[in-house]
């Protein structure tokens, strides 16, 4: 048995208030693994409360276990034999500048000898996550970050985004997506929750990259919400936490996650704002 650390990152200049109560509340967590290539989602509800002290308590809620998405659009139609792992390809639109195709349909799109739509009028976009990274940052130049570089500036030149604003676009489309397959599962209970947002990130990635794509993670996450026509939700920026992509897998995490009670320091009483856990794989 492995046990990885990592920082679990807030970005809000608001601090998070909770109030200390013994009754439980219901809180959705949300979990996604952005790989290179593919993405990955989970999700289960939790009961959080405080005791006394201030120290928080998590717990299952009832007997819920965390649960793979795999109905992705486009993908396998059974939910017993469906896709785990969703590309991270994005088929946009010249003219429009608007996300045609995601994930297995952008594939399909792909995999098309004679598409509908031709290939002259659309911009494809295979592993945006690594497209991020300012490639001018990078200490010594490589084939890869030329490439970087000259998908960055077509991007630009195309469409009038930025890698941000694209990745905003997948991040839309997926958040929305498992937001649902949530309210399908939850539909009773999920109303008048507490949403969380985790995404599993590089670790080493610069500081102002974790930052923005937390702050697109909280856009997408509040435009999901606002779609589901979902009330009484409690969410902001400061709910959405990175994580390193170095852990087991998002779903051991989530699964850790759900008993993790935080024991405040003796400068944080509300003790949910960790600069470290550790996790069992």
């Amino acid at each position: 048995m492995s046990v990885y650390k990592f920082k679990r990152r807030v970005y809000s200049g608001v601090e998070r208030l909770q109030t200390i109560s013994m009754a439980p509340q219901k809180t959705l967590l949300v979990a996604l693994d952005l790989g290179t290539s593919s993405a990955t989602a989970n999700h289960c509800m939790v009961q959080d409360r405080f005791d006394p002290s201030g120290t928080l308590i998590r717990e299952k809620y009832d007997k819920v276990l965390v649960k793979e998405v795999m109905d992705w659009p486009g993908g396998s139609k059974s939910h017993a034999t469906g896709n785990v792992c969703v590309p991270t390809t994005l088929v946009v639109e010249k003219a429009s500048r608007q996300l045609l195709f995601w994930g297995f349909e952008a594939q399909q799109y792909l995999d098309d000898p004679i598409p509908e739509i031709s290939s002259d009028r659309v911009v494809v976009i295979e592993h945006i996550k690594l497209l991020l990274p300012n490639p001018d940052d990078a200490k010594t130049p490589t084939n890869a970050t030329t490439r970087y570089k000259a998908k960055t500036e077509e991007l630009m030149n195309e469409l009038g985004k930025t890698p941000f604003e694209v990745f905003e676009m997948f991040m839309d489309r997926v958040v929305e997506h498992v937001v649902g397959d949530a309210n399908r599962r939850f539909s009773s209970t999920i109303h008048n929750s507490t949403f969380e947002l985790i995404l599993a990130f590089p670790g080493g990635w610069p500081e102002h990259v974790h930052t923005r794509v937390a702050e697109i993670g909280a856009m997408s996450m509040s435009s999901a919400i606002k779609k589901h026509r979902l009330q009484g939700i409690t969410f902001g920026t400061e709910y959405v936490y990175t994580v390193s992509e170095t852990i087991c897998g998002v779903r051991e995490w989530l699964g850790n996650a759900i008993a993790y009670a935080a024991i405040p320091s003796e400068g944080d009483q509300q003790g949910i704002n960790l600069d470290e856990l550790e996790v069992s794989c």
